[in-house]
């Protein structure tokens, strides 16, 4: 099986999700992903509950397919280490405050110096400059002030927290996997690196694209479920099953006409856009109609039929959906420590390969392949055993 980035190594040395989650794509699909972890703590990832006997499970859920290797930064020894390895590596990931590798002897000025073909991906909060640049956040943070969370919950509510870390993910991680792409083609092309600078308040904000072009437009700030697809029409909602939730995604005139069909209902075909004390009955009379039956029985109804009605699943009923697992998205592998562990497969599927949905290697204890990754770049035993004299590793 050939993996498309098969060749290609990257140093990893991102902790917790955002960095975690781009370098799994990475490594799912072929990199030799070197993780650098911190010589007797490591990412703190690994001891996050809840636990799978030794493992956490989310050092399990983001470090498949990675190597780990301890290293020591703030020594001499380390330093140099890392310095070498990086004159011969494809790319670096990190996800320190910006200045904090310079400060080491190991940002992107001192390692393009000994590799100019070096890609070298920053990921932070808020960038590399501006006001915000020093300062701690996280996932909510950036949600905030993107302006993404105030959009987000019922119409009169609270803004509510989302159950998915939209910065850290997608303006974090998968920005990052697509920069660090890009600069390696524009590298094949160039013959030099470069730096990719990802901010996830950045990522956050690039996806209000819509939201701002109507704003632009309009001068109309959007509010909390009063936008198109947050529930100011009948057609685009969730709606109350008699066990349960389901969505109802009928924008389309056909799919509206074909519900309103099944339902019975051919009165309300003209109130798929209904507003005002129109839209609360035409929503009124559906939420008692969902109610009538379970969403096992709404499905089976409405199968073969075009009406974009889905049932909100809890994770668990999520994971046994056979479209998902038809996708390879659940993904498990014996590991002799722990038992048959479950993953979640990569979502990236090819002609020519499964895109990595095979775990290739269990994820890696600490500090496991430390020895096995500094002999191929020259470093025998005895020259490991002088780093782990020094505190380097």
């Amino acid at each position: 099986m050939t993996l498309p980035l098969a060749g290609i190594r990257v140093l990893d040395l991102t902790r917790l999700l955002p960095g975690g989650y781009a370098t799994l794509l990475l490594a799912d699909l072929g990199a030799d992903v070197v993780k650098i972890e911190e010589p007797g703590k490591g990412d703190y990832i690994r001891w996050t509950p809840p636990m799978m006997g030794q493992l956490s499970a989310g050092h399990v859920a983001l470090n498949r397919n990675k190597r780990s290797l301890t290293l020591n930064l703030k020594s001499a020894a380390g330093r140099d280490v890392f310095l070498m390895m990086a004159a011969t590596s494809d790319v670096v990931v990190e996800s320190f405050r910006p200045g904090v590798m310079a400060r080491l002897g190991v940002g992107w000025e001192a390692l393009r110096e000994r590799n100019d073909r070096l890609v070298y991906c920053a990921i932070t909060g808020y960038g590399q400059d501006g006001p915000r640049a020093q300062e701690a956040g996280h996932d909510a943070n950036y949600i905030g002030l993107s302006g993404a969370l105030s959009i987000t919950g019922p119409e009169g509510g609270p803004p509510t927290l989302p159950g998915v870390q939209i910065g850290d993910l997608g303006g974090g991680g998968m920005a990052a996997v697509i920069a660090i792409l890009a600069a390696v083609r524009q590298r094949d092309v160039t013959g030099r690196g470069d730096f990719c600078d990802i901010s996830m308040l950045d990522g956050v904000v690039s996806w209000l694209g819509l939201h701002a072009a109507g704003f632009f437009a309009t001068g109309d700030v959007p509010k909390r479920g009063r936008m198109p697809l947050s529930g100011a029409y009948p057609c685009y909602r969730v709606y109350p099953a008699a066990d349960g939730y389901l969505t109802v995604a009928a924008l389309e005139p056909q799919f509206w006409h074909e519900l309103c069909l099944v339902l019975d209902r051919l009165d309300l075909h003209h109130d798929a856009f209904a507003m005002g004390e129109r839209k609360n009955a035409v929503v009124a009379e559906l939420e008692a109609i969902f109610r009538s039956r379970t969403r096992k029985a709404w499905m089976q109804l409405f199968e073969g039929r075009d009406v974009c009605v889905a049932p909100v699943n809890d994770l668990n009923e999520a994971l046994e959906e056979e479209q998902i697992r038809g996708h390879s998205m659940v993904v498990e592998e014996e590991v002799p420590s722990v038992g048959v562990i479950r993953h979640i497969g990569n979502p990236i599927k090819m002609g020519s390969s499964t895109g990595g949905s095979v775990v290739r290697r269990s994820p890696p204890d600490l500090g496991e392949h430390t020895q096995e990754v500094l002999a191929e770049f020259g470093i025998d035993r005895a020259g490991h055993e002088r780093l782990k004299d020094a505190g380097a590793i």
